[in-house]
């Protein structure tokens, strides 16, 4: 499999394995498409940007849709939360409202830690990868690590909703209802690409807050989505299928400001 640049390409080297197989199908006629690249799928984005044009890209993607966003409350989570029913209500699946629903997490991102931001380029063909998604293989969770390291290609949760650590996180309603619904366990695998730029162990703050808040909601969650609880490693971790073989090429490219086109193989 091959990264191109619109300078360059970087090799990158699979593992054998049913989520390769898998990733390999779809690209197999992805890899014709341009990539619909967006600047916070890169690396470094978060060192370009402010506060102030991270609320006005979610104000102008709002207008595009006809939705007024009042940017005096992007650091209020409840009123995030209320943008997300929005889009959930209204969203066709297509460009527009995939957009206005990653300035949302964008937001929410800003407004606690961007640690972990700078740590993945991200392959997503959004809109483009629908006739493609399949059904996700719960036996692939064993596969999932929390330790990554610098050029892993991974793949993992990429569901249109929170994950449960996610939604407690932004203070989302405590109702088993709303729980059950916004809540996603890994239910499909699509052609999502993320390869890490650092050598880091995924790890989440006040997990032990966490735990006490998902011990009450967990079993009929799980029974709403006929799953089996996931261990930590299976909700936060990815699973890897390969690796960039030249991972100083790619970070030369990325800090030149060079920009992904396709991906081939």
């Amino acid at each position: 499999m091959k990264l191109l640049f619109d300078a360059d390409s970087v090799d990158i080297e699979l593992y054998p394995g049913p989520a390769t197989d898998q990733i390999l199908r779809s690209f197999k006629h992805l890899q014709h498409v341009a990539v619909p690249m967006r600047d916070w799928d890169y690396p470094f984005y978060v060192n370009n940007i402010t506060w102030d044009d991270i609320k006005n890209r979610l104000v102008r993607s709002a207008q595009s849709l006809g939705v007024v966003v009042d940017p005096t409350h992007c650091q209020d989570q409840t009123y995030l939360n209320d943008l997300h029913v929005i889009y959930e209500n209204n969203t066709d699946g297509k460009s527009a409202w995939l957009d206005f629903h990653e300035c949302i997490h964008r937001c929410e991102e800003k407004n606690e830690d961007w640690r972990s931001i700078n740590q993945y380029l991200t392959i997503d063909y959004r809109e483009f990868s629908g006739p493609l998604i399949t059904n996700f293989d719960p036996g692939l969770l064993d596969q999932c690590t929390l330790d990554l390291h610098p050029g892993d290609v991974t793949v993992g949760w990429s569901e249109l909703g929170k994950t449960p650590y996610r939604y407690w996180a932004d203070n989302e309603p405590n109702d088993i209802s709303r729980i059950c619904g916004l809540v996603k366990p890994h239910v499909n695998f699509r052609p999502r690409l993320l390869i890490s730029m650092d050598h880091f162990k995924i790890d989440f703050p006040h997990i032990e807050e966490f735990d006490q808040w998902w011990s009450q909601y967990q079993a009929d969650w799980c029974d709403h989505w006929h799953v089996e609880p996931w261990t930590r490693s299976q909700m936060f971790g990815r699973i890897v299928i390969g690796r960039v073989q030249d991972f100083d090429r790619l970070c030369h490219l990325l800090h030149s400001g060079h920009h992904v086109t396709h991906v081939t193989l």
